[in-house]
This record gives C-alpha cells, sequence and structure tokens, in this order.
C-alpha cells in the first residue's frame, strides 16, 4: 500500500511567524447557531451567530506583545482521540476592573477565538463530533478558565499582572473560522468584535 497523499511546505510555511495578535472571547447561549465547514481540505466553521441568528458579540482582549500562546495536545485511549487546547495571556496591572473579568471568566462556558500573527482564527470550544444534536451550547466541549497566576512582585522592575489560562477539552484539532462575507470584524472601540 502506497501512501500517495500528504503535506506540502511553502514559502509562506517556511516564513510563517509565532503569537497571537487576537483573543476573542463569549459565553455559550442556548440558541447558538455554528455552521461547520466539513468539505475536501477543509476542517473550519463558516458562521457562528447568536441566539437571535444574527451576528455573534465577542469581547476582545488585549495584552502584553508575545505573551500570549495557544498549545494543543493530543491523546489517543481506547480509540478516541481528545485534544486538550490551552491558551494563556498576560494582563498587565493589577486593578479592580480586570479582577471583576477574571471573576466572570470563572463560570462561564466559553467560546474562545485566537487569531494568530498570521491572520489564521482558530475556534476553540466547538467541536463537530460528539456535538449535541439538538442543542448546541449543551455539547460540553465548551472552553473554560484552568488558572491565574500573577501578582506585583517585589522590585520596581517585577512584572505586575496575572496571566489568564484557559482550556478546552474537545474531540478533533481546532477549526479554523472561514467565514464567507467579512468573518471577524472588531468595532471601532476595539474591545468588542462580531462573527457572521
Amino acid at each position: 500500500m502506497a501512501i500517495d497523499k500528504g503535506i506540502a511546505i511553502g514559502c509562506a510555511d517556511v516564513q510563517a511567524s509565532g503569537g497571537i495578535k487576537h483573543i476573542l472571547l463569549r459565553s455559550w447561549a442556548t440558541g447558538d447557531a455554528v455552521v461547520y465547514a466539513n468539505g475536501a481540505g477543509v476542517h473550519g466553521i463558516s458562521s457562528l451567530k447568536d441566539t437571535g441568528g444574527s451576528t455573534a458579540t465577542w469581547y476582545l482582549y488585549e495584552f502584553k506583545n508575545e505573551t500570549p500562546a495557544l498549545t494543543i495536545n493530543a491523546t489517543k485511549e481506547n480509540g478516541s482521540t481528545a485534544f486538550e487546547c490551552g491558551l494563556s495571556f498576560m494582563l498587565p496591572k493589577l486593578e479592580v476592573g480586570k479582577a471583576n473579568v477574571i471573576q466572570d471568566l470563572l463560570e462561564s462556558c466559553l467560546m474562545i477565538i485566537a487569531v494568530d500573527t498570521n491572520d489564521k482564527a482558530f475556534v476553540l470550544g466547538v467541536s463537530h463530533k460528539y456535538r449535541n444534536e439538538s442543542e448546541a451550547s449543551r455539547s460540553q466541549t465548551f472552553g473554560n478558565f484552568a488558572s491565574a497566576e500573577g501578582g506585583t512582585g517585589a522590585a520596581y522592575s517585577d512584572e505586575s499582572g496575572i496571566t489568564i489560562s484557559l482550556m478546552s477539552r474537545q474531540f478533533e484539532m481546532p477549526r479554523e473560522y472561514v467565514a464567507a462575507n467579512d468573518g471577524i470584524e472588531i468595532a471601532a472601540g476595539g474591545l468588542t468584535a462580531t462573527t457572521d
């Protein structure tokens, strides 16, 4: 048996850079609609709409440059493969407003989009395999708060802030958001975004 299909690497792949430039978060809600793109050579999501069937509103998180990272770890046991997708980012400077946002994350079932520096948007906390057919928000592949670590340090030159770690356990690789229309639209204020 010959293996006649593989992966070719081009110039754009060799020149790709690491890092995350945008992190978007929103809570799952009853009635959310996700349209999966499963064509030949496609592993994506073509639409993420809210409960009213309109564009979904996301909260955009800013962070210190070169601090966020996306990690993907897969394990296979008894024929089933699980992917643990982790996203960490650092919120500089401790303050009450950021503490309130962190409190909100503690009890949320999250959808997460991480846009890398190559403009690829990866969706975490959403999985086509083993999804709940009647209600997408009950699929149990959501992202959630994993940990936080931070403080002020002792010296004036120490970092002040908190590093947030989010985790999503899902049953397929993260899908790329490949919307047919405008895709992700960041609002003028830069704190929210919408998806088709």
